[in-house]
């Protein structure tokens, strides 16, 4: 009897520890980024301060004049299990709207947009050797490329309050093409299937790809000049 007493209260007691070392990772996690400045969005991070384009990169102003850009917590989970990163070299000229960077994910690829016009200054090179920061910290250690603009038009971009009504819209949209598609459904906490680059089919795929980084595969070859 006082055997299996002493079994329950062990079992309790590490149940309990368990329990509390999640809760501490968590509490952890959320100080980390309230400390970033970063929020969430339905399940998504979104940095108030920064400029989001509609194909899911997004821009932070710098104050030697050039930009930084990377791809958003949104678009870094749709690509979930990106295996290589391929950016634009340093001197290149990228335009608005044309593909900059190509994400493989194994079976499939994807392009990102260029969200500004102008020339590549500087690469984050780290991601030419591992592609985890992109999943890991999007909005510091998982940045693309530096530019040096030549406009502004940046500025138009969602940013703050904007950007998060943004967001919303691309989530429902999101719900919506799962559901059509898939019979499936991402719920408002930002939960996704599980990678969906091995999971959806070609033409499912193609159809995310078109929707929210407004690419596909057979677009030419990314300006390199």
């Amino acid at each position: 009897m006082i055997l299996a007493f002493t079994l329950a209260a062990a079992f309790l007691l590490v149940l309990g520890m368990s329990a509390l070392l999640v809760v501490c990772e968590k509490g952890h996690e959320r100080a980390w980024h309230w400390l970033r400045g970063l929020h969430k969005v339905r399940g998504f991070l979104l940095h108030p301060a920064f400029f989001y384009h509609p194909g899911h990169t997004w821009i932070m102003p710098q104050a030697n004049g050039t930009v930084r850009i990377g791809i958003d917590d949104f678009g870094q989970r749709l690509l979930d299990g990106i295996r290589k990163v391929s950016l634009p070299p340093t001197g290149c000229r990228v335009i608005e709207g044309i593909a900059a960077i190509e994400l493989d994910c194994g079976k499939r690829k994807a392009r990102l947009l260029s969200p500004v016009n102008g020339v590549v200054t500087g690469v984050n090179e780290r991601l030419t050797q591992e592609s985890s920061p992109l999943a890991r910290d999007p909005y510091g250690k998982g940045w693309l490329f530096t530019a040096k603009v030549s406009d502004q038009s940046y500025v138009r971009l969602p940013t703050g309050a904007t950007a998060a009504e943004w967001l919303k819209r691309e989530t429902d949209q999101l719900s919506l093409l799962l559901h059509k598609g898939l019979g499936l459904t991402a719920a408002d906490g930002g939960e996704l299937i599980s990678k969906p680059p091995t999971m959806l089919s070609e033409d499912h795929w193609k159809a995310l790809v078109t929707t929210f980084f407004h690419t596909t595969e057979s677009e030419g070859e990314m300006r390199k000049e």
